[in-house]
């Protein structure tokens, strides 16, 4: 190969690589045109700067085909290089599915409005994808999310660890200039704090007067941030639903299912919002806040919203519902959620609200009337008749009284035999740990909570005898297997109303996402406002899972979220840049993927610039 410089009619000209070779069919020779440069004049600084590259390119190119030399094809010599040791860049592509959801739901548009204020050296719309795809891939600190920017084809160059962190105060209005407002004032309270000793006793009323007015200037500046956040975050569950209708045309909001978690802090000290309270990690000491999440039928979100840490979950629910009802004209909506949010404050509420619900009930809750019929073959049964596991289920009535006016409920009573098998076997082990853990010790709250089948036995004066409270086995033992629904939508069909309220799986099965494969937690931020912006990150991150995982599922696709995420973040390219151009080799395990035959659907283990180009447009 050599360069080329052919004058034109105007003088310039014009600058390209060139080939010769020879014809297969004359068998004579002939130049063919490499890369053609375009036309200069070569005395000018954009000629004499094009010629320069011309002459870096042409060297490059030159060394390239001299170690082609001997293979059949240049992509036998390009999947030779693994073997020769030549230098490859790893590049993830398994980002891109994420990143069409994304745009199909015109994030960018959003995003970028809600920053347009903000002087941004960066574009805040790519900033968010890639934060999100940072609890999706290998999901860590900001610090390690931010040093994995070269591992994507997609350019994420302007991530750096400052701008990681000072992007989560976007969404709540905050920046450099409203940081050191509050800096100041705080720098001024600590001063008069400082003089507070050394002044006579009027002086000091003042100096205690101002160091509360400043103290109340900074909690209205924070609420403020707090309070801008919650209602961008509004705005932003809004313009979701309304695009998701659009990617899901047939999406029901109407049966909306309900949960409360907890998500600790690696944190002691409260604050009031990181507060102790009940968790659901088993975590005492910790501080926590509060979730409160509402899906669809599908398994794909519509909101959440977080509470103080002491918040009990019963006390959620309606914040939730009143932020659906001003958002989204829903003509009727039936909450569905376990018997742990089943209160009749909640469930009054619901009513009070001109809503329905599906709600779990403890038996203690039901009238005896159908709490003691025990499952015969008089019931509904919903097992097939040479079946291991017998099922079935009957149904009752029951009238309630609000503001003194009546309500009709329907109540299900549903027996299995697989669900008392459960019960059977989860209560075989507490016995075994409460045998194994048994000695003398006094009988009060820490003990009970030790093993609920504890009890005080006929003791000496000197301590406390405890033995194993078998009645209080049996007794339960009497109610394994059976539990029981509560709706208001009392001529709604039993069949129905089970598998809504079995679907609560999905919820169950968001949150163990959002822990296990998002690592929502812990929680290393100590401000709201960051907090905040941490779980908003994350509730996007589960979003666009739940949507690929949709969208999957309607192609007839089975792949688990563990395959989904595992395939996508190992889906790694091997990039050769010989300076010219570029090319992309996939091993022979990703190639013969599932990810890859129902994602990607690449045909060839080599790729070449343009055709990962169109592969990118076309995701």
């Amino acid at each position: 190969m050599y360069l080329t410089k052919a004058k034109r009619p105007s003088g310039k000209y014009q600058i390209s690589i060139s080939k010769g070779i020879r014809d297969p069919k004359t068998k004579k020779a002939k130049r063919v045109q490499v890369k053609c440069y375009g036309t200069f004049d070569l005395n000018s600084k954009e000629g004499i700067k094009t010629l320069a590259l011309a002459e870096i390119e042409l060297k490059e190119m030159n060394k390239l085909e001299e170690a082609a030399k001997g293979f059949n094809s240049f992509e036998d010599f390009i999947i030779s290089t693994r073997k020769t040791g030549l230098s490859l860049h790893h590049k993830n592509i398994g980002y891109l599915p994420y990143l069409s959801i994304f745009n199909e739901l015109k994030l960018p548009t959003f995003f970028n409005k809600i920053a347009k204020d903000f002087k941004l050296e960066y574009n805040f719309s790519d900033m968010m994808f890639y934060q999100a795809l940072g609890r999706i891939f290998n999901p860590s600190s900001k610090l390690e999310v931010a040093s994995r920017k070269d591992d994507f084809i997609h350019d994420f160059s302007f991530i750096n660890n400052d701008n990681i962190y000072s992007s989560l105060d976007i969404f709540s209005g905050f920046n450099k200039h409203k940081s050191k407002k509050i800096t100041e004032k705080l720098k001024l309270i600590k001063n008069m704090q400082e003089l507070l000793d050394t002044v006579d006793s009027e002086t000091k009323k003042t100096l205690e007067s101002n160091i509360e007015r400043t103290s109340n200037e900074i909690k209205l500046l924070i609420d403020e941030y707090d309070e801008k956040f919650q209602y961008n975050e509004n705005k932003l569950f809004k313009y979701l639903n309304k695009n998701i209708e659009k990617i899901i045309p047939n999406r029901n909001i109407s049966l909306a299912f309900y949960d409360c978690t907890t998500y600790y802090f690696e944190s002691f000290n409260e604050d009031g919002f990181r507060e102790r309270g009940m968790s659901k990690d088993n975590k005492r000491n910790e501080t926590q806040v509060v979730m409160g999440l509402l899906i669809d039928s599908n398994g794909i979100p519509i909101s959440y919203k977080l509470f103080r840490g002491n918040t009990h979950e019963l006390h959620t629910m309606e914040k939730v519902i009143d932020d659906v009802l001003k958002n989204y004209a829903i003509k009727e909506i039936i909450i569905v959620a376990d018997r742990g949010l089943n209160s009749k404050a909640n469930l009054e509420m619901i009513r009070g609200k001109g809503l329905n619900y599906i709600v779990g009930s403890k038996s203690s809750s039901v009238p005896k009337k159908i709490k003691n019929k025990k499952f015969n073959s008089t019931w509904n049964i919903t097992s097939k008749i040479d079946a291991k596991y017998k099922s079935g289920y009957i149904t009752g009535n029951r009238t309630v009284i609000q503001n003194g006016e009546e309500y009709e409920e329907l109540i299900i009573k549903k027996y299995s035999d697989l669900y008392k098998e459960r019960e059977m076997f989860k209560q075989t082990k507490m016995l075994e740990r409460a045998i194994k853990n048994i000695k003398n010790f006094t009988i009060n709250s820490t003990t009970k909570s030790k093993s609920k089948y504890y009890k005080a036995a006929k003791n000496p004066k000197e301590k406390i005898n405890v033995e194993i409270d078998d009645d209080k086995i049996k007794k339960e033992q009497e109610n394994f297997g059976y539990f029981y629904i509560v709706t208001n939508k009392v001529k709604m069909n039993p069949a129905t109303i089970m598998v809504a309220y079995k679907s609560l799986y999905k919820i169950e099965e968001s949150f163990r996402i959002l822990k296990t494969n998002l690592k929502a937690r812990p929680v290393y931020h100590f401000k709201e406002r960051r907090i905040r912006a941490h779980f908003l990150i994350c509730y996007l991150a589960l979003l666009l899972q739940r949507i690929l995982e949709y969208k999957l599922t309607e192609n007839k696709v089975g792949l688990s979220t563990h395959e989904i995420i595992n395939g996508l973040e190992e889906f790694i390219l091997d990039e050769i840049d010989y300076k010219v151009n570029k090319l992309y080799l996939l091993s022979d395990k990703l190639f013969k993927s599932k990810i890859n035959k129902e994602v990607f659907k690449i045909k060839k283990n080599v790729i070449l610039n343009n055709e990962l180009s169109k592969l990118i447009k076309k995701m």
